[in-house]
């Protein structure tokens, strides 16, 4: 006892004389964050603000997910919504004719499925401030098909599309399926990320022939809130490109299921990709790959509320069911 009245008295000595840990500093020495006198007290508000949020919703006995502090924290909204990037094509409609479908009765489901620990997942990777989602979104699930059929993992170019993809507007937003109409139907295939890396701005299309690491045989979109269909798909095909409205609390998921309401009724704005699904205390999941990278959620991964089309996630699911 004596000793540990001795230390609290030291404790607290040491508060007075330093003062108590400040959360702001902390997190900029975390994340590596550094700014001049000026910008930085309009930084601090951003962070404080969004503490105050995550504090709040943390404390909430019935929370289904965690809260916490990430490179978004200290942003602001326009900066952060440099991260989405899904544009909606005015055609859709009409493309989502083109149907995967399956056979739910004939089907024995497990109970959940992932792939994060599969050899053809590659590790999530970083969009940064582009809105390119759309783009990493198309490319993981081709990579995924190409090393399931050939057995090595070879890397794709998500600036290839960024720069080439005549259907979608590189960094100001894109489909992920006018993205694999381009790779089959124009350039033939999809360049190798090492002969096309990325930059996360908008080029002028370098793209030859030569580059090509990957060719598409065969894609389409899977019938709209069929989550059944969905499962099935991830386990005959592999990873499927998705939709979703992303709005603030998304931003700053830290674990747990997500089950935010406020992204239900709003346009999707991001594309990411579908994984694997299960069930974590009674409640339905999809795991989801982001391209914000590993610093964000569940190393770059969240799970999304399945079954209730949570965030629009089961409204424009798609995937590659063939590649050559």
């Amino acid at each position: 006892m004596k000793f540990i009245l001795a230390f609290a008295i030291i404790v607290i000595a040491l508060t007075v004389v330093y003062g108590a840990p400040d959360p702001w500093n902390e997190y900029k020495i975390k994340h590596g964050k550094k700014y001049g006198a000026s910008e930085d007290g309009q930084r601090k508000k951003n962070f404080l603000a969004k503490d105050a949020l995550i504090k709040k919703h943390n404390s909430q006995t019935k929370a289904t997910y965690k809260r916490g502090h990430n490179e978004f924290s200290d942003m602001t909204a326009a900066e952060s919504s440099k991260y989405l990037g899904a544009v909606k094509p005015a055609n859709i409609t009409r493309s989502l004719e083109s149907m995967v479908t399956f056979d739910v009765e004939t089907r024995q489901l497990p109970d959940s499925f992932d792939y994060r620990g599969h050899a053809c997942l590659p590790r999530v990777r970083n969009q940064k401030q582009c809105g390119s989602c759309w783009a990493f979104n198309a490319i993981t699930p081709i990579e995924f098909a190409r090393c399931k059929k050939r057995g090595v993992l070879r890397a794709l170019s998500e600036q290839h599309l960024v720069d080439c993809d005549p259907y979608s507007n590189g960094c100001s937003g894109g489909w992920y399926t006018n993205a694999w109409d381009y790779l089959k139907n124009e350039a033939g295939g999809s360049a190798k990320r090492s002969l096309y890396p990325y930059t996360a701005t908008d080029n002028t299309c370098a793209f030859t022939s030569s580059m090509i690491g990957a060719k598409i045989s065969s894609y389409g979109y899977l019938p709209a809130l069929n989550a059944a269909d969905m499962q099935m798909a991830l386990q005959d095909y592999g990873p499927i490109s998705v939709a979703i409205a992303v709005t603030n609390s998304f931003y700053s998921y830290e674990s747990g299921v997500y089950t935010d309401v406020e992204c239900d009724n709003e346009n999707v704005n991001h594309a990411v990709v579908v994984v694997g699904y299960g069930t974590e205390n009674g409640i339905d999941y999809w795991v989801v790959r982001n391209s914000w990278g590993i610093g964000w959620g569940q190393d770059g991964y969240i799970l999304m509320e399945r079954g209730v089309n949570k965030c629009q996630i089961e409204q424009y699911p798609a995937a590659i069911t063939g590649v050559v």
